[in-house]
């Protein structure tokens, strides 16, 4: 970069505040993940830099994403998370590693490093220094913040203790109740910044300014994984995992405007379990639900992948079947009719269970979402009058 290049560059405080604003604009985890170490890379001029996330229910640290080194060199990597692995150390500590040279470790020989520092990216808040060791000396930065810990303010103190230097303050965290903690839930991951290849010094105030961004970060991924989660309860059906009766019409109106405007042809199916009150009546109602999933099970696992099935309600179903015209709409109804009526239903006692179909066709029956529904609606009241276990059409 030339003189007048880097007279131009803002300072490094405004790239870090686009690098968050950038962050929060995604609701993806994966799109956060990957500008967070794209922007890393870009901001900071590391070597390298690599990206781990953890598997809570396994207990493993993987690697997921890189910027220097080999290719899935870091997403080849799966770690158990322990004390005694380096790279797994933030996760249960909460503490950065920085400025560590070694020759021990399994992992870090692996990829190379021997001048690097590891980021605990935290995804909620852990209690303040100040809070856990009572610590009320209001000339300490950190006291009265949230999240902000001692370690990451040049000057602080803990206690009446002096913390001159970034080598003292992490033998000291490291003995801090506040790190004792080992709440591994809370850390969403590790990044890795490596200057191994130019072997320029990794300052403290670099890494300081990285778990700062990576707090923030953190809550970006807890709050897209928030919107993610919410979104797919919205659409889904809680019992069964299906979608859900809204999200099915909407997909529905949506199939209904596309083929007004470019043709083709589409089918619906509505099923209902036949005799399904007397299972919740004979059985019980926690039996009758599993009953439901057990159904819904079927549906999903025997539609091709371009069709939609949901719970349309109580024990009725619902199936969006894309480009099948009558004949094909009946003949998959009729494959998923036979399906029910011979899987034996564990829960009540190896029977098998029996449904009803009603096929509409768009263009055939009707041209509109309400004719379709309701074409499609008699002829499953048909197929019930005409003896149930069969699919009819009008």
């Amino acid at each position: 970069m030339t003189q007048s290049e880097e007279s131009m560059a803002p300072p490094k405080e405004i790239a870090l505040l686009e690098m968050l604003s950038l962050v929060y604009e995604e609701m993806d985890i994966d799109a956060i993940e990957e500008r967070f170490v794209n922007l890393t890379a870009e901001i900071f001029g590391f070597d390298r830099v690599g990206l781990f996330f953890v598997k809570h229910r396994k207990g493993m640290l993987q690697g997921k994403l890189c910027r220097g080194f080999e290719p899935g060199a870091i997403s080849s990597l799966e770690i158990p998370v322990t004390a005694g692995n380096l790279l797994t150390r933030p996760l249960v500590t909460g503490f950065p590693v920085f400025n560590k040279e070694t020759n021990t470790d399994a992992s870090t020989l692996k990829l190379g490093l021997t001048n690097f520092a590891l980021v605990p990216i935290v995804n909620k808040k852990r209690l303040s220094c100040w809070q856990i060791k009572k610590c009320y000396k209001n000339d300490c930065p950190a006291f009265g913040k949230r999240w902000l810990r001692c370690w990451l303010v040049p000057g602080t103190k803990c206690g009446d203790v002096p913390m001159d230097d970034c080598g003292q303050k992490e033998l000291m965290c490291q003995e801090c109740e506040v790190y004792a903690q080992q709440d591994v839930d809370a850390v969403e991951g590790v990044m890795v910044v490596d200057n191994s290849v130019s072997n320029r010094p990794i300052h403290p105030e670099q890494v300081t300014l990285l778990s700062i961004v990576s707090h923030a970060v953190g809550g970006a991924i807890n709050n897209a994984k928030v919107y993610s989660r919410t979104l797919r309860e919205s659409i889904h059906d809680e019992l069964t995992g299906l979608y859900n009766r809204r999200f099915f019409n909407e997909r529905l109106l949506d199939e209904v405007e596309r083929t007004r405007r470019y043709g083709g042809h589409f089918s619906i199916v509505i099923c209902d379990i036949d005799f399904f009150k007397r299972i919740n009546d004979t059985f019980g109602h926690p039996i009758g639900d599993r009953v439901l999933v057990q159904v819904a099970s079927v549906l999903q696992n025997n539609i091709r992948s371009s069709d939609m099935a949901c719970r349309y309600g109580g024990e009725e179903f619902a199936v969006l079947l894309l480009n099948a015209d009558k004949d094909l709409a009946c003949s998959l109804a009729e494959q998923l009719r036979k399906k029910m009526a011979a899987t034996p239903m564990a829960d009540i006692g190896g029977d098998c269970i029996t449904a009803s179909f009603g096929v509409a066709t768009f263009g055939k029956d009707s041209i509109s979402f309400e004719g379709l529904v309701s074409k499609a609606d008699q002829a499953l009241y048909q197929a019930k009058t005409q003896g149930r276990n069969q699919v009819q059409s009008l």
